[in-house]
Protein backbone atom coordinates (compact mmCIF):
# COMPACT_ATOMS: atom_id res chain seq x y z
CA UNK A 1 0.00 0.00 0.00
CA UNK A 2 2.80 2.36 0.93
CA UNK A 3 4.57 1.63 -2.38
CA UNK A 4 1.36 2.33 -4.32
CA UNK A 5 0.88 5.65 -2.51
CA UNK A 6 4.48 6.60 -3.24
CA UNK A 7 4.01 5.92 -6.96
CA UNK A 8 0.80 7.97 -6.96
CA UNK A 9 2.69 10.86 -5.40
CA UNK A 10 5.41 10.62 -8.04
CA UNK A 11 2.82 10.50 -10.82
CA UNK A 12 1.03 13.54 -9.42
CA UNK A 13 4.32 15.44 -9.24
CA UNK A 14 4.99 14.66 -12.90
CA UNK A 15 1.50 15.60 -14.06
CA UNK A 16 1.37 18.93 -12.17
CA UNK A 17 3.95 20.75 -14.33
CA UNK A 18 2.25 19.48 -17.47
CA UNK A 19 -1.13 20.77 -16.28
CA UNK A 20 0.43 24.10 -15.39
CA UNK A 21 2.05 24.38 -18.84
CA UNK A 22 -1.27 23.64 -20.55
CA UNK A 23 -3.03 26.26 -18.41
CA UNK A 24 -0.32 28.81 -19.23
CA UNK A 25 -0.65 28.06 -22.93
CA UNK A 26 -4.39 28.70 -22.71
CA UNK A 27 -3.72 32.10 -21.11
CA UNK A 28 -1.57 33.22 -24.02
CA UNK A 29 -3.91 31.72 -26.58
CA UNK A 30 -6.85 33.63 -25.11
CA UNK A 31 -4.86 36.85 -25.20
CA UNK A 32 -3.91 36.41 -28.86
CA UNK A 33 -7.51 35.57 -29.79
CA UNK A 34 -8.82 38.70 -28.08
CA UNK A 35 -6.16 40.76 -29.87
CA UNK A 36 -7.16 39.33 -33.25
CA UNK A 37 -10.73 40.42 -32.49
CA UNK A 38 -9.52 43.92 -31.62
CA UNK A 39 -10.42 43.46 -27.94
CA UNK A 40 -7.24 44.86 -26.45
CA UNK A 41 -8.53 45.35 -22.91
CA UNK A 42 -9.63 41.72 -22.74
CA UNK A 43 -6.29 40.64 -24.25
CA UNK A 44 -4.53 42.49 -21.42
CA UNK A 45 -6.74 40.97 -18.75
CA UNK A 46 -6.09 37.50 -20.16
CA UNK A 47 -2.42 37.65 -19.16
CA UNK A 48 -2.92 39.16 -15.71
CA UNK A 49 -2.33 35.75 -14.12
CA UNK A 50 1.16 35.43 -15.63
CA UNK A 51 3.62 35.74 -12.75
CA UNK A 52 5.51 39.03 -12.63
CA UNK A 53 8.61 37.13 -11.45
CA UNK A 54 8.13 33.95 -13.47
CA UNK A 55 9.86 32.76 -16.63
CA UNK A 56 7.39 34.62 -18.87
CA UNK A 57 7.59 37.93 -16.97
CA UNK A 58 9.59 39.66 -19.68
CA UNK A 59 7.21 38.48 -22.39
CA UNK A 60 4.30 39.76 -20.31
CA UNK A 61 5.84 43.26 -20.20
CA UNK A 62 6.52 43.25 -23.93
CA UNK A 63 3.02 42.05 -24.70
CA UNK A 64 1.45 44.61 -22.40
CA UNK A 65 3.48 47.30 -24.15
CA UNK A 66 2.25 46.13 -27.55
CA UNK A 67 -1.40 45.80 -26.53
CA UNK A 68 -1.45 49.19 -24.84
CA UNK A 69 0.12 50.72 -27.95
CA UNK A 70 -2.49 48.97 -30.12
CA UNK A 71 -5.22 50.39 -27.86
CA UNK A 72 -3.83 53.92 -28.30
CA UNK A 73 -2.65 54.16 -24.68
CA UNK A 74 0.78 55.43 -25.58
CA UNK A 75 2.02 56.68 -22.20
CA UNK A 76 1.11 53.37 -20.56
CA UNK A 77 2.76 51.48 -23.40
CA UNK A 78 5.95 53.50 -22.97
CA UNK A 79 5.96 52.64 -19.26
CA UNK A 80 5.72 48.90 -19.94
CA UNK A 81 8.47 48.93 -22.56
CA UNK A 82 10.74 50.88 -20.23
CA UNK A 83 10.12 48.32 -17.51
CA UNK A 84 11.08 45.63 -20.01
CA UNK A 85 14.31 47.49 -20.77
CA UNK A 86 15.08 47.76 -17.06
CA UNK A 87 14.59 44.03 -16.79
CA UNK A 88 16.73 43.26 -19.85
CA UNK A 89 18.93 46.17 -21.03
CA UNK A 90 20.08 44.11 -24.04
CA UNK A 91 16.56 43.58 -25.38
CA UNK A 92 16.32 44.82 -28.95
CA UNK A 93 12.62 43.89 -28.87
CA UNK A 94 11.92 46.27 -25.99
CA UNK A 95 13.71 49.20 -27.59
CA UNK A 96 11.97 48.68 -30.93
CA UNK A 97 8.69 48.36 -29.07
CA UNK A 98 9.37 51.58 -27.19
CA UNK A 99 9.89 53.43 -30.46
CA UNK A 100 6.29 52.71 -31.55
CA UNK A 101 4.36 54.70 -28.91
CA UNK A 102 7.05 57.39 -28.99
CA UNK A 103 6.57 57.81 -32.75
CA UNK A 104 2.79 57.71 -32.35
CA UNK A 105 3.08 60.45 -29.71
CA UNK A 106 5.34 62.50 -32.03
CA UNK A 107 8.08 62.39 -29.44
CA UNK A 108 10.58 62.32 -32.27
CA UNK A 109 13.82 62.81 -30.35
CA UNK A 110 13.04 60.08 -27.84
CA UNK A 111 12.03 57.74 -30.68
CA UNK A 112 15.27 58.62 -32.44
CA UNK A 113 17.22 57.65 -29.32
CA UNK A 114 15.29 54.40 -28.85
CA UNK A 115 16.03 53.39 -32.45
CA UNK A 116 19.71 54.32 -32.13
CA UNK A 117 20.06 52.27 -28.97
CA UNK A 118 18.49 49.31 -30.75
CA UNK A 119 21.03 49.80 -33.55
CA UNK A 120 23.86 49.82 -31.01
CA UNK A 121 22.69 46.36 -29.97
CA UNK A 122 21.87 45.15 -33.51
CA UNK A 123 23.74 47.14 -36.19
CA UNK A 124 21.92 47.53 -39.54
CA UNK A 125 18.72 46.02 -38.14
CA UNK A 126 16.02 46.82 -40.72
CA UNK A 127 13.23 47.77 -38.33
CA UNK A 128 15.52 49.90 -36.17
CA UNK A 129 16.75 51.78 -39.24
CA UNK A 130 13.19 52.28 -40.50
CA UNK A 131 12.06 53.61 -37.10
CA UNK A 132 15.09 55.91 -36.99
CA UNK A 133 14.17 57.19 -40.45
CA UNK A 134 10.60 57.88 -39.31
CA UNK A 135 11.89 59.81 -36.27
CA UNK A 136 14.27 61.83 -38.42
CA UNK A 137 11.48 62.63 -40.87
CA UNK A 138 9.35 63.79 -37.95
CA UNK A 139 12.16 66.12 -36.89
CA UNK A 140 12.57 67.27 -40.51
CA UNK A 141 16.23 66.39 -40.24
CA UNK A 142 16.61 65.70 -43.95
CA UNK A 143 20.39 65.34 -44.01
CA UNK A 144 20.30 62.68 -41.30
CA UNK A 145 17.33 61.01 -42.96
CA UNK A 146 19.26 60.79 -46.23
CA UNK A 147 22.15 59.12 -44.44
CA UNK A 148 19.87 56.60 -42.72
CA UNK A 149 17.90 55.93 -45.90
CA UNK A 150 21.10 55.35 -47.84
CA UNK A 151 22.13 52.79 -45.23
CA UNK A 152 18.75 51.12 -45.66
CA UNK A 153 19.09 51.09 -49.45
CA UNK A 154 22.55 49.56 -49.23
CA UNK A 155 21.52 46.86 -46.79
CA UNK A 156 18.06 46.15 -48.19
CA UNK A 157 18.20 46.99 -51.91
CA UNK A 158 14.94 45.22 -52.76
CA UNK A 159 12.92 47.25 -50.24
CA UNK A 160 10.68 50.00 -51.63
CA UNK A 161 10.34 51.79 -48.29
CA UNK A 162 14.10 52.37 -48.13
CA UNK A 163 13.96 54.19 -51.46
CA UNK A 164 10.88 56.17 -50.43
CA UNK A 165 12.76 57.60 -47.45
CA UNK A 166 15.77 58.30 -49.65
CA UNK A 167 13.60 60.05 -52.23
CA UNK A 168 11.83 62.18 -49.64
CA UNK A 169 15.10 63.34 -48.11
CA UNK A 170 16.56 64.19 -51.51
CA UNK A 171 13.41 66.05 -52.53
CA UNK A 172 13.42 68.17 -49.37
CA UNK A 173 17.12 68.88 -49.85
CA UNK A 174 16.35 70.18 -53.36
CA UNK A 175 18.09 67.28 -55.13
CA UNK A 176 15.39 66.72 -57.74
CA UNK A 177 17.48 64.57 -60.10
CA UNK A 178 18.46 62.22 -57.30
CA UNK A 179 14.90 62.19 -55.95
CA UNK A 180 13.56 61.26 -59.40
CA UNK A 181 16.02 58.39 -59.59
CA UNK A 182 15.01 57.18 -56.12
CA UNK A 183 11.29 57.38 -56.88
CA UNK A 184 11.91 55.53 -60.15
CA UNK A 185 13.60 52.82 -58.07
CA UNK A 186 10.50 52.76 -55.84
CA UNK A 187 8.27 52.04 -58.87
CA UNK A 188 10.51 49.15 -59.90
CA UNK A 189 9.94 47.59 -56.48
CA UNK A 190 6.35 48.75 -55.93
CA UNK A 191 4.62 49.40 -59.28
CA UNK A 192 1.84 51.93 -58.96
CA UNK A 193 3.21 53.57 -55.79
CA UNK A 194 1.13 56.76 -55.60
CA UNK A 195 3.72 59.01 -53.95
CA UNK A 196 6.41 58.03 -56.45
CA UNK A 197 4.11 58.51 -59.45
CA UNK A 198 2.93 61.90 -58.18
CA UNK A 199 6.48 63.18 -57.75
CA UNK A 200 7.66 61.88 -61.13
CA UNK A 201 4.60 63.41 -62.87
CA UNK A 202 5.12 66.75 -61.13
CA UNK A 203 6.20 69.48 -63.55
Amino acid sequence: MKIKMAWLAVAAALVAPVNMAVAQEAVWQNSYQFETAGKYTEALFAIDSVWASGPEAELKLLRRGWLLYSAGKFDESIREYRLAIERNPKSVDARLGLSLPLLASKRWREADQAARTALDLAPNHYTALARLAAAQEGQQDWASLLKTASTLVTGYPSDATAYVYQARAQAWLGKRTEALAAYTAVLARYPGHLEAKAYIDKK
